[in-house]
């Protein structure tokens, strides 16, 4: 009977269409990320959203490296640290960002799987005293988020996803463990949760408040406090794991 669970477990995933895939084994340095723009839309990812007050590129704010990738996901030999700092304003606004979108002509919209691992490091983790939106849709269905929140109270080093204006999930992360999340947009949804090399299990089941879509933020979006002048110097966050799948779901990191 085990043998007949694993096999229809292993053939579930195997017959899931990977819609749009963000694992970065395709690129070779940062600067391929720099090969972007809206002219030629080339490669995994829209690289747009940088500090770029200063001339800088995207590959100013994007490392490759394999140590940046969840050790458990073997199809991937990188990932990335993305880093925000005093000068990660976008266009001048308030906030600091360095976000990744997914180039793709599929409209990744409906009955999905958006997949992502992340880890809050050791070495130049984000501040809690700042809202930190680290995966995001563009209409704020279902974000996850470190950090204080906006104008909110609570315990400010909490990990958590929020839907609805609700958090259906939540940690005081462990610095230096990977985090690894399902999103599953369309009926009946979920969200989908494992630390390190655990195979990921539903914690929530119900609407996520939203249908998917390719304006799905990778990155670090950090919010002013108190409308004041942000105070920072480096923060980094690391993500591997990063696609989108039509069924399944895959539950191997």
């Amino acid at each position: 009977m085990k043998g007949i669970v694993s096999f229809l477990l292993f053939a579930t995933a195997a017959s899931a269409t990977v819609l749009w895939d963000g694992r970065f084994s395709n690129y070779t340095t940062a600067a391929d990320f720099d090969k972007w723009s809206w002219s030629n839309q080339v490669g995994q990812y829209q690289t747009y959203i940088y500090g770029n007050l200063h001339g800088e590129k995207a590959s100013s704010w994007l490392t490759l490296g394999s140590q940046f990738k969840n050790p458990a996901t073997t199809g991937e030999k990188q990932g990335v640290k993305v880093k925000i700092n005093a000068s990660s304003t976008w266009n001048g606004g308030p906030m600091l960002r360095t976000e990744l979108l997914p180039q793709t002509t599929n409209s990744l919209t409906g009955h999905l799987f958006f997949h992502v691992s992340l880890q809050i490091p050791t070495v130049n983790p984000p501040d809690p005293a700042y809202e930190h939106q680290i995966v995001f849709w563009e209409g704020h269905f279902a974000d996850i988020k470190y950090g204080q929140l906006s104008g909110q109270n609570g315990v400010a080093d909490t990990l958590q996803v929020i839907t609805g204006g609700k958090s259906i999930w939540s940690v005081q992360p462990v610095k230096g463990t990977w985090y690894n999340f399902i999103l599953e947009t369309g009926s009946p949804g979920g969200l989908w949760v494992s630390t390190g090399s655990d195979p990921l299990k539903k914690v929530f089941t119900g609407s996520l408040n939203g249908n998917g879509g390719t304006d799905w933020h990778i990155g670090a979006l950090r919010l002013p406090l108190n409308g004041n002048t942000q105070q920072i110097t480096e923060t980094d966050i690391y993500y591997s794991g990063i696609y989108v799948e039509d069924s399944g779901p895959t539950t191997q990191p």
